[in-house]
Formats: structure tokens, sequence, C-alpha cells
């Protein structure tokens, strides 16, 4: 998956905050938790028993919108990785990562989560 597919569902100019192109689109927005980078157990379970058509263990793709310019390469990178959709999976991810704020979504693309330092936001497609 590219980047480039999320701006068939995402507005990705606005990297703030959750920017669907749709407004059929339910959001859920909640604070990050107190002692994780962006989601604890209990809220990854929450966001997750909600979407059916998600199968625990699925492939997802977690990505920055941000484009890190190398100083010694001079090279350009957006972080991005693709990672099971299980509790220990993207514990190890937000607890390794350099990215500061991500999308992570399926290769359907019909639900979204964004986070960045302050919250989390989630949508589901109709």
């Amino acid at each position: 998956m590219h980047f480039d597919e999320l701006k068939s569902i995402i507005d990705t100019e606005n990297d703030q905050e959750l920017s669907l192109t749709s407004n059929s689109w339910e959001i859920i927005k909640n604070s990050n938790s107190e002692v994780h980078n962006w989601l604890s157990k209990e809220q990854f379970n929450l966001i997750f028993s909600s979407v059916s058509e998600s199968k625990y263990g699925e492939t997802v793709f977690v990505f920055e919108t941000l484009e890190r310019k190398y100083k010694h390469s001079g090279l350009t990178k957006r972080l991005s990785v693709q990672l099971n959709l299980k509790w220990s999976k993207f514990d190890k991810f937000q607890s390794s990562t350099e990215i500061i704020y991500f999308y992570m979504v399926p290769k359907s693309l019909n639900w979204v989560l964004y986070a960045n330092r302050d919250f989390w936001q989630f949508a589901k497609g109709n």
C-alpha cells in the first residue's frame, strides 16, 4: 500500500486532526493513554472490537504524513510500517517507532485510526 491511496478517504493536508473526504463516516475521538504513546490495551480492544470486518491479526498499514529529509544523504522518506492487527504488535510499534503521529488503515480502507501526541480518532466507513 502507498501513502497516496489514503487520499481517497482522507484529506492529508490537515494532519492536526482526522479529516475525511466523506461526511458519512462517524468519528470517535478520545485522549491518548497516560501510560503508552497512543493507546492502552483497553482502548485498542475497544476500538477494534467494533470493527466486525476486521479480522484479528490482519495486516494493517501505518503512515505518517510528514516527509523527513535526512541531512547526511539528502534523501526524503515517509516513515511507514506494516503490522498485524494484534495488541502485542501494535504495542511494540508504539513503543519503538520514530513516528510522531500516524494514520493506520487496512488494505480495504474501510476504517482509519489517526493518533497524534494528544488524542486518537477512529472512523469507520458505512
